[in-house]
């Protein structure tokens, strides 16, 4: 009878440490609520770099993202709330442009310098959208570009500096190629397939790589990839 009664009092011995050993384990701290945010240079490397700054306390004057010529950067997250953002060139904190901007949780903005000046936009994906749209911007020097999507001309003759967006593509895969005729006069040809399943929103780069050479770039926009 003893035997029994030390093997049951040693079953809520076991049950009650257990229980109070769970009970103290901290529980897991909630996800922190962020925006997205991301810095383009599309302007020659003899413009200089630049760089989005923090003018908003705390921490005043924070770099958040330096940019360098043709930098395509990916998202880069910020907590939710309203930020004046200054552009400036490196090396020089009077502000090229400011922008105020409320970031909201998952809402995605792109701050792009181009030939046309410094602008913001948002990206956030419309989550009702039942089409695709890119975004066709053409930053290589002296080109002039036309897009087909799929079977589809959907761009003729968009010229340096300049941007078209193209709306109402179907959701699913579709073959973007880009085609240009540059200052050598040598026609140049690319192309990519993207899956607006995967993202609604997405953008061609038309922009030359480190060696000057046409290397378009394909990216979604509103996704931190």
């Amino acid at each position: 009878m003893s035997l029994r009664f030390c093997t049951l009092a040693s079953s809520a011995f076991t049950l009650l440490f257990a229980t109070g050993f769970a009970t103290a384990e901290p529980s897991p701290s909630p996800t922190p609520k962020v925006g997205f945010v991301r810095f383009w240079d599309m302007l020659p490397a003899p413009n200089g770099s630049f760089e989005v700054r923090k003018t908003t306390p705390p921490s005043s004057d924070e770099v958040l993202i330096t940019g360098s010529a043709y930098r395509y950067s990916s998202y880069r997250d910020l907590p939710v709330g309203k930020y004046r953002l200054a552009i400036t060139k490196k090396g020089d904190a009077a502000p090229l442009k400011l922008f105020d901007v409320d970031l909201k949780q998952d809402s995605y903005f792109t701050i792009l310098i181009s030939p046309r000046g410094i602008e913001m936009f948002e990206d956030t994906e419309d989550v009702k959208a039942t089409t695709g749209t890119l975004s066709i911007r053409n930053f290589f020097p002296g080109s002039t570009v036309a897009v087909q999507a799929g079977s589809n001309s959907v761009v003729d003759a968009l010229p340096y500096g300049q941007s078209q967006q193209v709306t109402g593509l179907p959701l699913g895969r579709t073959r973007i190629t880009v085609r240009a005729k540059i200052t050598n006069g040598k026609p140049v040809e690319t192309s990519a397939e993207l899956d607006f399943k995967d993202g609604k929103r997405a953008t061609a780069l038309i922009i030359p790589d480190p060696y000057g050479r046409f290397r378009p770039r394909f990216t979604f926009d509103g996704k931190n990839q």
